[in-house]
């Protein structure tokens, strides 16, 4: 019994060991995301909170999220290991002119924006994933 033991422990400490270093080299995705938060958004609003729960369901990703409509960008938080989203009502029109205007936006790997399909353009956007909540 005490050969199974020493070789028990020792298996234990190997992998514990290989799965301690693979997790710590693991690269990091930076995903920022961006939330419509105008009047159009409105009738949507209670999926905006579902819609972030799904993204944030990744394991190997820091987010940085904000949230606009055409009077007030404001940024929510930088990077961070989930997305955290309370407060926020719809108010104002819609308007996506300064959504790239945050670092965390140039420096991200990967672009989220949570609108609705009765919002403003999303076609000049390039490079962007957008998500339509639909009313």
């Amino acid at each position: 019994m005490k050969p199974f033991a020493i070789w028990l422990a020792i298996v234990l400490v190997v992998f514990g060991g290989y799965a301690l270093i693979a997790s710590s080299l693991r690269e990091t995705t930076q995903v920022f995301v961006f939330v419509d938060s105008s009047n159009p958004m409105a009738p949507v609003w209670i999926d905006v909170q579902r819609e972030l729960d799904d993204i944030d369901d990744r394991d190997d990703a820091e987010f940085a999220l904000a949230h606009g409509q055409s009077r007030q960008n404001e940024l929510v938080h930088s990077w961070q290991p989930e997305l955290t989203f309370r407060g926020v009502e719809p108010f104002a029109p819609c308007s996506f002119e300064a959504i790239d205007s945050y670092a965390e936006a140039s420096d991200a790997d990967e672009r989220i924006l949570v609108t609705t399909s009765t919002s403003c353009d999303t076609s000049t956007l390039v490079d962007w994933d957008v998500i339509l909540l639909e009313p």
